[in-house]
């Protein structure tokens, strides 16, 4: 079955929808037009007849195209009644710039990424991000991204989709690269061996496991270059977390983090934040942990 996105009807019963894609404060008197011109250009300039799930991929294009113009910050086109195609334009040079952004970052990251020895961090760097750079189509499907991210960061991204995601991803991974290369080279690869024999393979985020025992550091005021902890510091760890709620041990945490990231990474505001979303895992697990007086599993190095 094919669809005439001229007229948005289809060969059969089949007409196209944008509710089912999303919201959108635009007519649809304006808005296929835009879709017809870019069938039209996706058919080799041939014709704008194509196949219904083509079409739905062309609308949510320009869908996607004209949200990112809304979603630039200081865009002077937001105050002004500006027309969809003027939006969908201008979204798709946000889209563009993205990408290079995003091309550049990559570039910029990998002569010194490290993955340490994190196998789904690795696949994901060398292989994720550049396979998406090799397949994104930003003129007729910016909104795909091609899921191939599977190292798990420490913040959720909503409704973010295509380029806009990935660069963000990227940003956020570029901060835990600077968080682990701060420390002395093995410092990381300690701790992830003795949290895992397997680590290598697991899929979870590294830098959360560094940071929780860093935390046992900042909590006994413990030089991190004094690595290990004894049964007298594991028990003094206990004592002070043992009558805390998570609430509170998470408000505890977060002053340490903050203390942290004053001393290393000079007030680094925006490594805060993003190490941050990874309190409330850890705060969950030494709660459990000093409730069943096993704090040696978390605090290992």
């Amino acid at each position: 079955m094919s669809v005439d996105v001229c007229s948005g009807n289809a060969a059969g019963r089949c007409s196209l929808e944008v509710g089912t894609i999303e919201k959108c404060s635009y007519p649809m008197e304006e808005i296929m037009p835009i879709v017809s011109e870019l069938a039209w250009k996706y058919t080799g300039c041939d014709h704008s007849s194509v196949t219904y799930e083509k079409a739905q991929m062309l609308m949510e294009a320009v869908m996607y195209c004209i949200r990112e113009d809304g979603r630039q910050e200081g865009n002077a086109l937001v105050a002004k009644n500006v027309s969809a195609r003027e939006a969908y334009e201008h979204g798709r040079e946000i889209v563009k710039d993205k990408l290079m952004k995003l091309q550049t970052l990559y570039n910029e990251l990998i002569p010194n990424f490290r993955d340490y020895g994190s196998m789904c961090l690795k696949d994901t760097v060398r292989k994720g991000i550049p396979a998406f750079l090799e397949r994104y189509d930003f003129r007729y499907a910016p909104q795909e991204t091609l899921r191939m991210l599977d190292y798990p960061i420490l913040r959720a991204y909503g409704d973010l989709s295509g380029v806009s995601l990935v660069l963000n991803y990227l940003q956020d991974i570029c901060l835990e690269q600077k968080f682990l290369q701060k420390m002395d080279n093995g410092y990381p690869g300690k701790i992830l061996r003795k949290y895992h024999r397997d680590f290598e393979y697991l899929l979870e985020n590294i830098c959360e496991i560094v940071l929780q025992n860093m935390i046992g550091h900042i909590m006994l005021d413990k030089p991190l270059q004094e690595t290990g902890f004894s049964q007298e510091e594991l028990e003094s760890l206990e004592e002070i977390l043992a009558d805390k709620t998570e609430e509170q041990i998470k408000a505890y945490l977060l002053r340490a983090l903050e203390r942290l990231t004053a001393k290393y990474y000079d007030n680094d505001d925006v490594m805060l934040e993003y190490l941050s979303g990874g309190l409330s895992d850890i705060v969950t697990r030494i709660k459990y942990n000093t409730e069943n007086h096993c704090l040696e599993q978390l605090f290992v190095f």
